[in-house]
């Protein structure tokens, strides 16, 4: 059930949304879009999430959403004096990346991805859920990424991180639309994206998250969750990926992992060119021969076997 701390927090995010939505390289995505858009308010969030949509130069890319970034605490500091805010730069380049907002007893995280940018599917602009806006007693739109790329990257989220807010997003879609082709698709993509080898997210070794459930999502909840509903979901997330994975869709992620990646498997125009898609290709490309084989064999291992 919900936690009043929880509450304030969601509350402060609500209020400095539309300062961030503004600025419209960006679009909301993870558990805020999900929750308090595409769904009615099944649990709390309290982080603002940013994927930025513009496909460039990973140097102006960076610069932009520094730029972008500042404006909108200029913004929020303007609207909300009484507001305190705190900068995340990179070490190196001291660009902003992401920002904290304080008020009171309430923060609220606002973060870019800067590595992820781009999209597979067009983003669209959403209102606010009907049960949130009655709590909240506010009404307000924002840009989202399409369902498909929220919960695209979502199932990458609940694989590699295994949070139980993510696995609890998960439960929803599974007793809900379930992991369509184009949801599948997007995870794809994502996949590919991702920092960590494909084989580690798509077979992940299981975490102990029983103290993350207690410290860090019960309480978020409009109905009460008890930690098998997140652990039974994360066992089904990756018996089905496995299972519903197509035959070229396999055949795509061998050639991917090949360095030599056949686009046209996967169906889905302009992938390719997506930033993170053509780094991951990139770092492939720098593997030594014998790690490398042994990386793509670890793979077909796990897709074939």
């Amino acid at each position: 059930m919900l936690d009043n701390i929880y509450q304030k927090q969601a509350e402060l995010l609500l209020r400095i949304l539309p300062s961030v939505m503004r600025e419209d390289v960006f679009a909301l995505k993870g558990g805020t879009a999900i929750n308090f858009f595409w769904r009615d308010y099944p649990r709390l969030s309290v982080d603002i999430d940013l994927a930025y949509l513009i496909v460039q130069d990973r140097g102006l890319s960076l610069v932009d959403i520094n730029n972008r970034l500042a404006s909108i605490e200029d913004r929020i500091k303007r609207i909300f004096p009484g507001i305190q805010t705190r900068q995340k730069q990179d070490a190196k380049s001291k660009l902003i990346y992401g920002l904290i907002i304080r008020d009171k007893d309430a923060t609220v995280k606002i973060e870019a991805n800067t590595v992820i940018r781009g999209i597979v599917y067009p983003p669209v602009r959403k209102r606010l859920c009907t049960k949130a806006e009655e709590i909240f007693e506010l009404t307000l739109s924002a840009t989202t990424l399409s369902f498909e790329d929220l919960y695209g990257g979502k199932i990458c989220a609940a694989l590699d991180r295994q949070h139980p807010r993510d696995l609890f997003d998960i439960k929803l879609l599974f007793n809900n639309e379930g992991l369509t082709d184009n949801i599948r698709k997007a995870f794809i993509v994502y996949l590919i994206s991702h920092a960590r080898p494909m084989v580690e997210l798509l077979n992940p070794g299981l975490k102990d998250i029983k103290q993350i459930f207690e410290n860090e999502f019960a309480g978020m909840t409009t109905e009460e969750v008890k930690l098998y509903d997140v652990t039974d979901v994360r066992t089904e997330l990756i018996k089905k990926i496995k299972r519903f994975l197509t035959e070229d869709e396999i055949k795509f992620l061998l050639s991917f992992k090949n360095r030599k990646p056949e686009w046209k498997l996967l169906g889905i125009e302009g992938i390719e060119d997506l930033p993170a898609v053509k780094w991951k290709l990139m770092n492939l490309g720098k593997m030594k021969p014998e790690k490398h084989k042994q990386a793509y064999e670890k793979l077909e291992g796990y897709l074939l076997q």
